[in-house]
């Protein structure tokens, strides 16, 4: 009895090891993300659309409250006219955690529109969540406060 009691704890611990994420998923994960933003702040299109997978599904309050699907060349026509409202726009990670096929990023995006009455600096906190599947983001949940 006490055999088939260790037998059922053994294989209870091997299927919750099993369960947890892999480290080496996680920081696979977190390097695609840093690469994201790294590719985003040189303002790099196409570098950046590359590691979206072709359609990506976005949830993003510029596409409204629902998900949408969009390929690599709308992303890139996007983020040209993001540049062209704000050249000097990056973003500062301030949180970054992987867990499983998860990334979530927290930022301050910053530019400078030119309006009517001269330049216009501005910040904007946001938070997103990628899902990653086989080296790709598949999935960017983002999260901001339009009001502003």
């Amino acid at each position: 009895m006490k055999f088939l009691s260790f037998i059922t704890i053994s294989w209870c611990l091997i299927w919750l090891a099993e369960c947890r994420p892999s480290p080496v998923a996680s920081n696979r994960n977190l390097d695609i993300a840093q690469r994201a933003f790294d590719t985003f702040n040189a303002h790099d299109w196409e570098a950046h659309a590359n590691l979206f997978s072709d359609p990506c599904t976005y949830l993003d309050p510029s596409y409204g409250e629902h998900p949408v699907r969009k390929t690599r060349a709308e992303k890139i026509q996007k983020y040209r006219e993001l540049e062209q409202y704000a050249p000097d726009i990056r973003d500062s990670i301030t949180g970054l955690l992987a867990i499983g096929d998860k990334v979530v990023v927290q930022f301050i995006s910053m530019g400078t529109e030119q309006t009517t009455n001269g330049p216009n600096r501005w910040e904007l906190p946001i938070c997103t969540i990628f899902t990653i599947d086989d080296g790709r983001i598949v999935r960017d949940d983002t999260y901001y406060d339009r009001s502003n």
